[in-house]
Parts: C-alpha cells; structure tokens; sequence
C-alpha cells in the first residue's frame, strides 16, 4: 500500500530531500539476534550455501512457521540487522537506521542460485509477503517451496527497525480509505477500471472477518520519504554485500527502494520484481482524476539518483508533460528530451507488472515510460489481463489468485537467474 492515500501535505512532505542531520559513524557489521528451525522430513544441505549470521544469539526467540494450516513450507528462520549508523547522544552513543532482516531458508535446501529480498508496501511491514489474511499460502512459502533463500524486510524506522528519533511518524489510510483504495474498489468506482475487482478474499469491508484481520496489519510510517531512501540505500546494498547478488521484489511505495539501492550497488541486483511499483515519475495518481499532486522531485524517487549528464538539484531535470489526461489513461510528466540517463541501473532487468482493476492500470505507463526514457536496457511490463489474469486490485499479491501471480513472477526470475551480473 502507499502512503499516497494520506493528505495532500504529506505528498508534499514526501516531496523533499533533506539529508541525515546527525553527525553519524557506519557500523560495518550485521548484528544477529535470533534463529529458529521448522520440523522438516528432509534435512538434505542445501545446493547453493546461504548466508549465515552470526552465532551466539539473544533476545528473539523466533518462532518458525510448521506445515499445515496455511500450507506453509518448512524452513529455517534467522534474524538479524544490518546497516546503521553510530550517532552522539546525551550520555553516549546510539544507533539509528539499522535495518530488521528476515532471513527463511527452506529446510529441504536452497536450489535456487539467487536469493530474494522482499520490501512491503507503505504502512505495513514485511509480514505481508507470509502468509494471505485468510489464512492461504503466501508469496513468502511459495518462494521457499521453489528452492529460493528469502529475505524479509522492515523498512527503517519501520515496524521492528527502531525509529530514528529524528523522523516523525504518522497515520496510514483510514479502514474507509483502505476499501475504497485496495479491497473493495468496485463499490466505490473512482476509476474507469474499478468495477472488474474480483479477486479480494471475503467482502472488502470493515466487518468482514479477513478485511479486519488485514487492517490490524497497518502500521504508522515517516512521511520524510527521502530520509528514509538514504537509509535504505545504505543498508539494503550491506545487506546485499553479505548475502550476494539478489532479486528484489518490491510492492508499491517499497519501490521506491530497489532504485536507489540498485544505483549505489548495482552489480549486487540481479534483478527488479514490481508489484505495481509507486514510482510514477514525478507525480502521483493515487488520488483519481483530475487530481496530480507533485512529488519524487528526482524522478522515480525522492532522493537524488546519479544521473548522466549529472543532475546537481532536481532542477535539472527538465519536465514535460505527455499524453491527453483521461480517468481511465493519465497524462504523465516525464523528461524533456534530451533525456538524462541513470547508468548505474541500465544494466539491471527489470519486471513491473500490473493488474486489470488497480488504480495503477491508469498510470502504470508512466514508470514504463521513465524506465525506458533512462535507459533501462531490459525491462517487461507485465499487464496480468493480457495474459488471462484478471479482477486484481493493487494487493495481488495476497488476492484470491496470488500462487498465480507469483508463478508467473517466477517465471520471469528463473529466467534472468544465475552468477554475479557483469
């Protein structure tokens, strides 16, 4: 989910680009605190070595997943954080931005050459990618079952990454909000689209046992998006230092994160998964027509990205805006051409799909547009109609047909798989 369903102030909060402000030491090293293991008939070693923390943990006695009931798949579990910085207090030291790492190893074994990392959408934690809210397999244990190591991510300053002090935090969309917005968008027809959703699991309302147990997911979020990309950007590439080079999927305002983490580490991304990723360039839609609200100054993000020719201020990102601005087909702004180019990330696969009844199928084109406007070299836009997948809204990912979904996701990965990218 994205932060866009908030007010017009906090898109425009979203919109700047201040800087860390405390004066800050890198710590160099991750910090594990907690392990556990599911039952498993198989205790075959895995193919491909996955990362292992460090021994000698405390605190979090984690609780793995058994088989049965969700159909969840066996597997071992560690947790661990990376990335951070030391800063001065009153008294000593502290640390802020360090980043609550999810590590699920199936216990059969890891097959498959390239790890995942999984980044949640705004105003949930990495507990959406687990399991679906009534109580079907998730994207988390359909991965496992296909031989991947798993990562899952809360975000910093998010969930079980201790705030930085320094950001505040607010609310996310009302329960109303959230049926108008993801589980119900059919009763509430904002955009042409709207009324083909289908595939939400129970009714989409409050009341309804399975929207409920979803609602109680949501979680407060910074709205200094910015700051928050900085601090991704670090921890994510440490964190793809350690368990080599990854795939990353990301849904919704997560995909913000790949873009920057792929630009200051690149050859440490396999590849880019978005689940209808909230990148649209340099304005959002979330709101229905007419209304754009500017924001992600810098493009595809709110923090600078190192373009070619360089881009001292987003200034220097000449807009333009393109296309006729309908309900069903909006107008997009993108660069004057000629258009600066993102080097570090033309080398990347990217894999962006998007769903039939989403308010992103009238914006989608947008981010596609961008991506191919800096040069990305691979990149596949999915629309899941065209391919007989339809009725989803913006959380297919936990949808009546995810395992669908993600078996054409995986499809894509398999194919962009294997040793470090040159």
């Amino acid at each position: 989910m994205w932060p866009q369903l908030l007010t017009a102030a906090v898109a425009v909060l979203a919109a700047s680009t201040p800087c860390l402000a405390q004066q800050s030491e890198a710590l160099p090293q991750a910090s594990s605190v907690g392990s556990s293991e599911a039952p498993s008939q198989d205790s075959s070693s895995s193919s491909q070595e996955p990362f292992k923390p460090s021994t000698g943990f405390q605190g979090i006695d984690g609780t793995a997943t058994e088989s049965g009931g969700a159909g969840e798949v066996p597997h071992r579990r560690h947790v661990f954080y990376v990335g951070g910085q030391r800063v001065a207090v009153t008294g000593g030291t502290n640390i802020v931005n360090q980043l609550y790492t999810e590590q699920l190893i199936p216990a059969k074994g890891v097959t498959q050459p390239n790890p995942l990392v999984f980044f949640h959408g705004g105003g949930f934690s990495g507990t959406t990618w687990l399991q679906t809210p009534d109580n079907r397999r998730g994207w988390a244990s359909y991965f496992l079952d296909k031989g991947y190591a798993v990562y899952i991510l809360d975000h910093t300053s998010i969930a079980r990454s201790p705030r930085d002090p320094a950001l505040t935090v607010i609310n996310t969309a009302t329960a109303e909000a959230a049926e108008a917005g993801f589980s119900a968008v059919e009763r509430y027809n904002r955009y042409p689209q709207a009324y083909l959703h289908n595939q939400w699991p129970g009714n989409g309302s409050v009341g309804d046992p399975v929207f409920d147990g979803w609602y109680r997911s949501f979680i407060q979020i910074p709205p200094d998006f910015a700051t928050q990309e900085i601090a991704m950007a670090a921890a994510g590439c440490e964190l793809l230092r350690l368990i080599g080079p990854s795939f990353l999927v990301a849904h919704s305002y997560g995909g913000l994160f790949p873009w920057v983490i792929a630009d200051k580490c690149s050859k440490s991304v396999q590849g880019i998964v978005g689940v209808e990723p909230d990148t649209s360039p340099f304005a959002n839609y979330i709101r229905g027509f007419p209304t754009i609200i500017p924001t992600r100054p810098w493009g595809l993000t709110n923090s600078p990205l190192q373009y070619d020719p360089p881009a001292a201020s987003p200034s220097d990102l000449i807009q333009t805006t393109v296309g006729e601005d309908t309900a069903a087909k909006r107008s997009c702004q993108l660069q004057a051409e000629p258009a600066k180019k993102l080097p570090n990330l033309s080398n990347v696969p990217v894999y962006v799909y998007t769903t039939e009844a989403s308010i992103h199928i009238t914006f989608a084109h947008c981010t596609i547009a961008y991506l191919r406007q800096v040069g990305i070299k691979d990149l596949t836009w999915q629309k899941l109609a065209d391919i007989g997948i339809k009725g989803n809204g913006h959380f297919s990912f936990i949808e009546k047909n995810n395992l669908a979904i993600a078996n054409v996701v995986n499809k894509w990965i398999v194919s962009k798989a294997g040793p470090k990218r040159p």
